[in-house]
């Protein structure tokens, strides 16, 4: 009944731009559903209602500076021009204390976002490789750096401090079953750069909603991440707070069934990627401490386009174009109804 009516609502111009966005919240997780998306601002507003305020500020500029510019509409109301507004605009109100100069920062980054997103696709398009959240990751970078020659803005208890790299101090890895099941989903609440088991949950199920498929595998992406991180010694609030889990969603998500087609090839080349992904995360935080830069989703992008571009030379698996990918349901369905396209 809610798909429904959200469906009619959408016919109306209004109606419509509220199906972008909302689309675009579900783009975050690279999945195409209004519903999805209506159910992580949820999780979002259940974890703080201040960044779900910004994160609506966020994909409604992003959206209308994209229709605005005369972005391909079809394009726009899938929301790829909405979810990389969302992030800039939950990832400012993460690092910095809220304030009316903060507004317009967001507003300002949020624009620059839909067209950094129109940038990266031009460029990456012949190439056959999605945009994913970079522009998100560049934005966010940018305008988080050059707060630092602005005067009217503090930063918050979050937000990142210069230092020279540091080793962790050893730690005996004990976990207690509390520790793993915040973990777990908190590695789904991390990718929109927030904490909570209820945030967590309401992700989870926004996935489903869409795709069992990318539930289940993302799911595994979050024990992945959990894993790896314990087995290489990251601290328990480490673990605790989701680090480790929540590039391994995405990634897993976009490896295991979306931008390839799903098998047992590629599920295990996105299990290996999600891995991956955990350990190039451990690179980020590395070489961005000195400044002072949070390390985002740029692990994820980092390690699905390097899978991706080598789509020619992985002969057992088969890739999906940008363009075409749907659910890794849509995706099989399409592939049995004409084996032959690639």
């Amino acid at each position: 009944m809610v798909a429904c009516s959200l469906t009619g609502i959408s016919k109306s111009p209004v109606g419509g731009f509220f199906d972008a966005a909302l689309r675009g919240v579900g783009q975050v997780f690279l999945q195409n559903n209004p519903l999805t998306g209506l159910l992580f601002l949820v999780g979002i507003f259940l974890s703080s209602y201040v960044t779900g305020l910004y994160a609506l500020l966020g994909v409604a500029v992003s959206t209308a500076t994209a229709l605005a510019a005369g972005v391909d509409r079809s394009t726009v109301r899938r929301g790829l021009y909405g979810f990389n507004g969302t992030l800039v605009a939950i990832a400012l109100a993460t690092y910095v204390r809220h304030g009316y100069a903060l507004v317009g920062y967001v507003v300002l980054a949020s624009m620059a976002a839909a067209v950094l997103t129109a940038a990266i696709h031009d460029f990456l398009n012949s190439e056959h490789v999605p945009t994913l959240t970079a522009a998100f990751v560049l934005t966010a970078w940018i305008f988080l750096a050059g707060l630092r020659q602005f005067s009217h803005f503090t930063s918050s208890p979050a937000s990142a401090r210069p230092q020279l790299p540091a080793g962790i101090p050893h730690t005996s890895g004990a976990l207690t079953p509390s520790d793993l099941l915040f973990g777990f989903f908190n590695g789904f609440s991390q990718v929109l750069l927030q904490t909570g088991l209820w945030t967590g949950v309401a992700f989870l199920v926004g996935i489903l909603v869409n795709s069992r498929l990318s539930a289940v595998v993302a799911a595994i992406g979050s024990l992945i991440g959990l894993g790896i991180g314990w087995a290489f010694g990251m601290p328990a609030g480490t673990l605790h707070d989701g680090i480790p889990g929540y590039n391994a969603v995405l990634t897993a998500i976009a490896l295991g069934g979306l931008y390839y087609l799903l098998s047992r090839w590629s599920a295990v080349f996105a299990a290996i990627a999600a891995a991956t992904s955990v350990v190039v995360y451990a690179m980020f935080a590395t070489v961005l401490s000195p400044a002072g830069l949070p390390v985002l989703t740029a692990p994820f992008v980092a390690t699905t386009w390097a899978c991706i571009f080598a789509a020619d030379s992985l002969t057992r698996l088969r890739a999906v174009h940008p363009a075409d990918a749907g659910t890794p349901e849509v995706n099989l369905r399409s592939a049995r109804s004409s084996p032959g396209r690639a």
